[in-house]
């Protein structure tokens, strides 16, 4: 008998490894059975999310990378956390859709929101941050967010 959740986890101090990322995430979801379309979103998602941490986290040699699965029968659980600079959530804003945004940068919390059944965003300054994806095999739940942090 399957113990729920099964916990995955990838540490990375070099942030090189996004196709380690990318194909685990392939991986665990074709496991799970979750279809070709929620795959892609599901990648993309993680793909968007590793990519900020990356990239906004203020890099460095003491950077430290995470991506948590966490497997239960009806849904995967991805976090994506680095030990960064963090930002002050108060002054941010997560457009609802990308159809007004003018530049390519910029869209990528949105667009993890959007692919996204639930998502959540902590954040605080010299705190790092964290994304969680979650995302079910079955029908759409109601999308929900939740944004911590300040």
């Amino acid at each position: 008998m399957r113990r729920f959740p099964e916990q995955v986890v990838l540490r990375f101090r070099n942030p090189q490894y996004i196709n380690i990322v990318r194909d685990n995430t392939e991986m665990i979801a074709r496991r799970m059975g979750f279809n070709e379309d929620k795959i892609f979103e599901l990648t993309m998602a993680v793909d968007e999310a590793y990519t900020n941490a990356i990239e906004h986290s203020g890099g460095g040699s003491d950077l430290n990378l995470e991506v948590e699965f966490l497997i239960f029968e009806d849904r995967l659980e991805i976090s994506v956390s680095d030990t960064g600079c963090g930002f002050d959530l108060s002054c941010f804003n997560i457009p609802e859709t990308l159809k007004h945004l003018k530049t390519v940068r910029g869209r990528g919390l949105s667009l993890i929101k959007q692919l996204s059944d639930h998502f959540e965003l902590d954040s605080m300054p010299g705190n790092g941050t964290l994304i969680k994806i979650i995302k079910f095999i079955s029908s759409r739940r109601l999308k929900k967010s939740c944004i911590r942090g300040v």
